[in-house]
């Protein structure tokens, strides 16, 4: 009987084990996949920034210049909430001025780093400034990586704290937002979220986790 006892209490602990084990993986916690966000947008948006902000370290070199500072694609890897992500910042491959033999190496660099898995594009824009060289910018990623990257794409609006001082939200940004702007979002299937790079905490980067889980869902 105590033989008998102990088998049962075996298949109850295997059970048990295999439960918990799916638990965890449908929650997303490592699924053995990589995910890539790649920070795309002009120069001067605060990409390098927010690459930072994400791996909650300042790993990318971000500073005030008229120029563009980052001149090539880097990379660096990191674990948000039990997901391994893979942060790429790139140069401004979208200036018009850019030869396209640069912009080509660019886009060439950028499809190898994403080749360990799943890639998120986060088209990074100054939440206060929306030039004429990004009202056909989704064109221009459409261009360099596929039609699919509509549906991959999530705009991340830099400088949160101006809406802050003028008492607005995000929401608020959108809906009285110029009309190239807002066929934009619309492209990305209103998928939005609004960094202050000045900040510190985890809340910023799990909204933007949150849609990228959704993303992915979707992939």
């Amino acid at each position: 009987s105590h033989r008998v006892l102990f088998t049962h209490f075996n298949h109850i602990l295997f059970s048990l084990s295999l439960t918990l084990l799916l638990v965890y993986i449908y929650a997303g916690r490592h699924t053995g996949t990589t995910v890539n966000l790649v920070l795309l947008g002009m120069a001067g948006t605060g990409k390098s920034a927010s690459g930072n902000t994400i791996l909650g370290q300042k790993h990318f070199v971000s500073r005030p210049s008229s120029t563009a500072v980052t001149t090539n694609c880097q990379n660096v890897q990191t674990e948000i909430s039990g997901v391994d992500v893979n942060v790429i910042d790139t140069p401004d491959m979208f200036d018009d001025d850019i030869a396209p033999s640069v912009r080509g190496k660019h886009v060439k660099r950028c499809k190898q780093l994403c080749e360990s898995g799943p890639c998120v594009f986060v088209l990074v824009m100054h939440v206060s400034r929306f030039t004429d060289g990004e009202r056909d910018i989704m064109e221009k990623l459409e261009k360099a990586f596929g039609r699919e990257v509509r549906g991959r794409t999530i705009i991340l609006f830099t400088r949160g704290n101006d809406l802050q001082q003028a008492g607005m939200g995000l929401e608020d940004f959108l809906h009285s937002c110029q009309p190239d702007l807002k066929k934009m979002v619309e492209k990305c299937g209103n998928r939005c979220v609004l960094f202050e790079n000045n900040k510190s905490g985890p809340d910023q980067v799990e909204k933007l986790m949150k849609v990228v889980n959704t993303i992915q869902k979707n992939l």
